[in-house]
C-alpha cells in the first residue's frame, strides 16, 4: 500500500474514533434550581437568587476534575464543598460527596452525616443539568441510614422525570 493511503486510511480512523467519543459537557458554572421537565425559571424570587450549586473546574497533568459547592448542606452544618474532585463518567454523570465528620449534639465519633449528589448533562436543553441523585447517609451508633433528598424536593418542586434541573447562569429577578 502507498504511503498517502496508509496516511488517509489513519486519518479517516481517527476521525471516526473522534466521532464516537461522547460529546463533553462544560460542568463549570454556577446552577439555580428550576421547575419541571421545561426546566422553568421559579416565580420564588428567593429561589431566582440563590444558587443550589456551584461546580468549578480543575486541571492537574492535563486531567480534567471536578469540585462543587452545596451551599444548602450548610443548614446541615456540613462543609459546602466537595470532599473530593469528581471526573465524569462514560456517561458524562459527576458525583459529588460532602461529609462532616460527626453530626453536632453527639458525642464525637458516634455519630457521621454525609450528602452525595450527582448531575448529567440536559440532553434537551443547552446549559442544563440534571441533579438525578441527591442523599443523606447518616451512621449513628454503627446503624446506616438513608434518606432521599430528591424525594423530599418533590414535594416542593415539580421536577422533571430525570430529576431536579439545574440553570447554569447568573440570579435573575
Amino acid at each position: 500500500m502507498k504511503k498517502w493511503k496508509l496516511a488517509l486510511v489513519s486519518v479517516v480512523a481517527l476521525s471516526l474514533v473522534a466521532c464516537e467519543k461522547a460529546p463533553s459537557y462544560e460542568f463549570e458554572g454556577t446552577y439555580f434550581i428550576t421547575e419541571g421537565e421545561n426546566c422553568t425559571i421559579p416565580a420564588s424570587a428567593e429561589d431566582n437568587e440563590n444558587y443550589f450549586l456551584e461546580i468549578t473546574k480543575q486541571v492537574h497533568n492535563g486531567s480534567v476534575s471536578y469540585s462543587a459547592k452545596l451551599p444548602s448542606v450548610a443548614k446541615a452544618e456540613m462543609p459546602i464543598t466537595s470532599v473530593q474532585n469528581a471526573s465524569p463518567s462514560k456517561d458524562n454523570e459527576l458525583t459529588f460527596s460532602f461529609t462532616h465528620a460527626t453530626v453536632p449534639g453527639t458525642m464525637p465519633g458516634s455519630s457521621k452525616m454525609s450528602f452525595e449528589i450527582s448531575v448529567v448533562p440536559n440532553k434537551n436543553k443547552e446549559n442544563h443539568l440534571w441533579l438525578t441523585k441527591q442523599k443523606a447517609i447518616m451512621v449513628r451508633d454503627e446503624k446506616v441510614s438513608e434518606y432521599d433528598v430528591l424525594d423530599n424536593l418533590r414535594r416542593f418542586f415539580e421536577l422533571g422525570k430525570a430529576g431536579a434541573c439545574l440553570r447554569k447562569g447568573t440570579a435573575t429577578s
